[in-house]
Protein backbone atom coordinates (compact mmCIF):
# COMPACT_ATOMS: atom_id res chain seq x y z
CA UNK A 1 0.00 0.00 0.00
CA UNK A 2 1.58 3.40 -0.97
CA UNK A 3 0.96 6.35 1.93
CA UNK A 4 1.52 10.30 1.28
CA UNK A 5 5.06 9.72 2.28
CA UNK A 6 6.25 7.92 -0.42
CA UNK A 7 4.34 9.77 -3.33
CA UNK A 8 5.23 13.55 -2.27
CA UNK A 9 7.64 15.96 -3.96
CA UNK A 10 9.88 16.34 -0.20
CA UNK A 11 10.59 19.93 -1.61
CA UNK A 12 7.47 21.39 -2.57
CA UNK A 13 7.54 24.86 -4.65
CA UNK A 14 6.70 26.92 -1.79
CA UNK A 15 6.02 30.98 -2.53
CA UNK A 16 4.43 34.04 -0.67
CA UNK A 17 1.43 35.48 -0.44
CA UNK A 18 3.34 39.07 -1.27
CA UNK A 19 4.64 37.27 -5.17
CA UNK A 20 3.21 38.92 -7.86
CA UNK A 21 0.80 37.03 -9.57
CA UNK A 22 3.36 37.32 -13.31
CA UNK A 23 6.15 35.87 -10.98
CA UNK A 24 4.45 33.55 -9.98
CA UNK A 25 3.47 32.32 -13.44
CA UNK A 26 7.01 32.32 -14.30
CA UNK A 27 8.12 29.68 -11.26
CA UNK A 28 5.26 27.40 -12.35
CA UNK A 29 5.97 27.41 -16.29
CA UNK A 30 9.85 27.32 -15.42
CA UNK A 31 9.58 23.85 -12.61
CA UNK A 32 6.76 22.20 -15.25
CA UNK A 33 4.42 22.26 -12.25
CA UNK A 34 0.55 22.47 -11.74
CA UNK A 35 0.71 25.01 -8.29
CA UNK A 36 2.49 25.78 -5.52
CA UNK A 37 2.19 26.20 -1.47
CA UNK A 38 1.79 29.43 0.00
CA UNK A 39 3.44 29.80 3.41
CA UNK A 40 4.24 32.89 5.25
CA UNK A 41 6.02 33.01 8.58
CA UNK A 42 6.67 29.02 7.70
CA UNK A 43 2.99 28.28 7.57
CA UNK A 44 0.94 26.94 5.31
CA UNK A 45 -1.96 29.31 4.17
CA UNK A 46 -3.00 28.17 0.85
CA UNK A 47 -2.03 27.01 -2.55
CA UNK A 48 -2.26 28.51 -5.96
CA UNK A 49 -2.63 26.62 -9.23
CA UNK A 50 -1.94 27.43 -13.02
CA UNK A 51 -5.94 27.28 -12.74
CA UNK A 52 -6.11 30.20 -10.50
CA UNK A 53 -3.86 32.49 -12.71
CA UNK A 54 -5.83 31.07 -16.09
CA UNK A 55 -9.08 32.14 -14.61
CA UNK A 56 -7.72 35.86 -14.63
CA UNK A 57 -7.61 35.77 -18.45
CA UNK A 58 -11.42 34.78 -18.70
CA UNK A 59 -13.33 36.92 -20.19
CA UNK A 60 -16.62 38.09 -18.40
CA UNK A 61 -19.53 38.39 -20.20
CA UNK A 62 -22.86 40.39 -19.22
CA UNK A 63 -24.87 37.17 -18.32
CA UNK A 64 -22.50 35.83 -16.62
CA UNK A 65 -21.47 38.89 -14.88
CA UNK A 66 -25.24 38.87 -13.51
CA UNK A 67 -25.54 35.50 -12.92
CA UNK A 68 -22.26 36.16 -10.68
CA UNK A 69 -23.56 39.91 -9.19
CA UNK A 70 -26.82 38.06 -8.17
CA UNK A 71 -24.79 35.21 -5.97
CA UNK A 72 -22.59 37.71 -4.77
CA UNK A 73 -25.66 39.97 -3.51
CA UNK A 74 -27.31 36.59 -2.27
CA UNK A 75 -23.87 35.73 -0.32
CA UNK A 76 -22.46 38.70 1.62
CA UNK A 77 -20.01 41.68 0.47
CA UNK A 78 -17.10 39.89 1.55
CA UNK A 79 -17.37 36.69 -0.74
CA UNK A 80 -17.97 39.42 -3.68
CA UNK A 81 -14.43 41.23 -2.83
CA UNK A 82 -13.01 37.50 -2.84
CA UNK A 83 -14.63 37.17 -6.52
CA UNK A 84 -13.42 40.33 -7.87
CA UNK A 85 -10.11 39.78 -6.55
CA UNK A 86 -9.59 36.62 -8.58
CA UNK A 87 -10.52 37.90 -11.93
CA UNK A 88 -8.41 41.44 -10.70
CA UNK A 89 -5.75 39.64 -8.31
CA UNK A 90 -2.01 41.27 -8.42
CA UNK A 91 -0.78 39.08 -5.69
CA UNK A 92 -0.77 35.25 -4.92
CA UNK A 93 -3.22 36.15 -1.92
CA UNK A 94 -5.53 37.86 -4.11
CA UNK A 95 -6.06 34.09 -6.30
CA UNK A 96 -5.05 31.18 -4.14
CA UNK A 97 -7.53 29.10 -2.12
CA UNK A 98 -6.58 29.58 1.71
CA UNK A 99 -7.08 27.19 4.19
CA UNK A 100 -6.89 24.42 1.84
CA UNK A 101 -7.03 20.78 2.69
CA UNK A 102 -4.56 19.05 3.71
CA UNK A 103 -3.40 15.12 4.26
CA UNK A 104 -1.13 13.63 6.74
CA UNK A 105 2.64 11.73 5.85
CA UNK A 106 0.61 8.38 6.79
CA UNK A 107 -2.82 9.22 4.38
CA UNK A 108 -3.17 5.98 1.60
CA UNK A 109 -3.39 6.29 -1.72
CA UNK A 110 -7.15 5.57 -1.58
CA UNK A 111 -8.07 8.85 0.60
CA UNK A 112 -5.47 10.64 -1.50
CA UNK A 113 -7.22 9.91 -4.57
CA UNK A 114 -10.80 10.21 -3.11
CA UNK A 115 -9.97 13.60 -1.80
CA UNK A 116 -8.42 14.53 -5.25
CA UNK A 117 -11.03 13.31 -7.02
CA UNK A 118 -14.29 14.57 -4.38
CA UNK A 119 -12.78 17.94 -3.65
CA UNK A 120 -11.06 18.78 -7.75
CA UNK A 121 -7.64 19.26 -6.32
CA UNK A 122 -4.63 20.06 -8.40
CA UNK A 123 -2.26 20.00 -5.57
CA UNK A 124 -2.40 18.14 -1.98
CA UNK A 125 -0.50 19.79 0.72
CA UNK A 126 1.42 16.69 3.39
CA UNK A 127 0.99 18.08 6.47
CA UNK A 128 3.09 16.70 9.57
CA UNK A 129 2.63 18.54 12.89
CA UNK A 130 1.45 21.56 11.69
CA UNK A 131 4.26 21.71 9.06
CA UNK A 132 4.43 21.49 5.38
CA UNK A 133 6.76 18.43 4.32
CA UNK A 134 5.34 17.79 0.63
CA UNK A 135 3.01 17.81 -1.89
CA UNK A 136 0.95 15.90 -3.71
CA UNK A 137 0.10 16.31 -7.06
CA UNK A 138 -2.25 14.63 -9.64
CA UNK A 139 0.83 13.20 -11.51
CA UNK A 140 2.23 11.64 -8.29
CA UNK A 141 -1.35 9.70 -7.96
CA UNK A 142 -1.26 8.61 -11.62
CA UNK A 143 2.06 7.36 -11.00
CA UNK A 144 1.03 5.08 -8.15
CA UNK A 145 -1.46 3.80 -9.63
CA UNK A 146 0.56 2.92 -12.85
CA UNK A 147 2.77 1.18 -10.76
CA UNK A 148 0.10 -0.23 -8.41
CA UNK A 149 -1.71 -1.88 -11.74
CA UNK A 150 1.82 -3.53 -12.80
CA UNK A 151 2.75 -0.81 -14.97
CA UNK A 152 6.45 1.24 -15.42
CA UNK A 153 7.58 4.17 -16.87
CA UNK A 154 10.22 2.59 -18.25
CA UNK A 155 8.40 0.37 -21.01
CA UNK A 156 7.01 2.45 -24.48
CA UNK A 157 2.80 2.61 -24.24
CA UNK A 158 1.07 0.10 -26.82
CA UNK A 159 0.18 1.07 -29.72
CA UNK A 160 -3.43 1.37 -30.90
Amino acid sequence: MSFAIDLMDHEPLAVSSALPVPNLARLLLGSRLDGACVVDDGVLVGVVTTMDVIFQETRVQVPAFLKLLNYLLRVGQRTTKAALDKFTGHIVRDIMTADPRTVSFDASLEEIAALMVDSHITILPVINEDRLVGVISKSDVLRAALSKMGGSLDREPPLQ
